[in-house]
């Protein structure tokens, strides 16, 4: 029976999966028995990862896809100390690493011409990269808050500003994921922008009162919501928030009318990874709709891709492209060592 169970389940993988890749079989079918190495993130998402991307993949083509662990910080440095010879053929990378990969050249440019599902995606998810990476999919920052602890309904960023919130709001410190987000849309918000952020930091000490802690890692910012210690929390993206809302916690988590901040993580083919036809077919199986609509629909994000359709609380809690707010990375990133500095003499003090 299990053998019976084993030989479906590769041939159901195989025809998921056929459609999307067969179109760049004559390209890498020599290296299609080869191997190539990526980065995934652990936990569930690992999980679903490679039930509905990875998997399909190596069932259709017979080649192996190996994932390695760890933190962005660490593949970036990896890719830079190996960028003659890479350990790492594909990275995959969160903001603001990937920016920091294509503004050191990091990876190859990738085509339409190599990749054929790009035609097929949202250009913004291929264009911010300088084509140089791809998006996978996105999640977005907005405000989670105790509806019981909070008597007027939060809908938008300059609702962290109420004087009644007095103490009662956490939000992410300078290099936790949300905090460069934070700094750009306090500088939006006050009429400035990637070009000036001062106006951020006058947003901050308007704002600081109202903080009660600044948070270093998801998992603590929900814990101090769940725990009554503050009562929003200004910058999350929307999964964390929607595990406490489903285990029927009195939370609510609004996309801010001014537009939610994008988290999202993209693809970087080593400029000398002797992989790199492999790869390049990993991708574009990975933005085709098929994997799109079973990868966004499980981790309960947003698809890059045009035509991806989504269903269930994917369909009610993702986003609109409309609804997000995006900004240019590539000048904040060389700003990112005086912001800190910045932050730790003017705010964290």
């Amino acid at each position: 029976m299990s053998l019976d169970l084993k030989i479906t389940r590769r041939q159901a993988l195989a025809g998921m999966g056929g459609l999307t890749v067969g179109l760049m079989l004559p390209r890498y079918l020599r290296a299609a028995s080869g191997s190539f190495t990526s980065t995934v993130f652990g936990g569930v998402w690992e999980k679903n990862y490679r039930a509905a991307i990875v998997d399909s993949f190596e069932a259709t083509t017979g080649a192996s896809v190996k994932l390695q662990l760890g933190s962005s910080a660490e593949w970036l440095t990896n890719a830079l100390v190996n960028k003659d010879k890479p350990e790492i053929d594909m990275l995959m990378l969160p903001y603001p690493d990937s920016i920091k990969a294509v503004m050191a050249d990091v990876g190859i440019e990738l085509t339409a011409e190599d990749i054929p599902n790009v035609k097929n995606i949202e250009p913004i998810w291929w264009d911010q990269y300088r084509r140089r990476g791809i998006g996978l999919d996105y999640a977005s920052y907005g405000i989670a808050y105790r509806t019981d602890l909070v008597d007027k309904p939060i809908t938008g960023w300059a609702d962290l500003f109420r004087p009644e919130l007095k103490g009662k709001i956490t939000l992410p410190d300078i290099g936790t994921w949300g905090s460069w987000e934070l700094l750009v849309m306090l500088a939006k918000l006050r009429g400035g922008s990637e070009d000036q952020m001062d106006a951020a930091f006058g947003a901050l000490t308007e704002l600081k009162p109202n903080v009660r802690r600044f948070f270093t890692s998801s998992t603590d910012a929900m814990s101090m919501l769940d725990a009554g210690e503050v009562s929003v929390v200004g910058m999350t993206t929307n999964i964390p928030p929607y595990a406490l809302i489903d285990a029927g916690k009195p939370v609510d988590f609004v996309f801010p009318t001014e537009g939610a901040m994008v988290g999202m993580v993209s693809y970087h083919i080593a400029q000398n990874s002797p992989n790199k036809e492999l790869c390049k077919a990993f991708i574009n199986h990975a933005i085709s709709k098929e994997s799109q609509e079973a990868f966004c629909n499980k981790v309960i994000a947003g698809p890059v891709r045009k035509d991806a359709k989504l269903t269930g609380k994917a369909a009610e809690r993702v986003p609109a492209l409309e609804k997000l707010m995006l900004f240019d990375w590539f000048k904040i990133v060389p700003q990112m060592a005086e912001l800190t500095d910045r932050w730790n003499y003017e705010v964290a003090r």
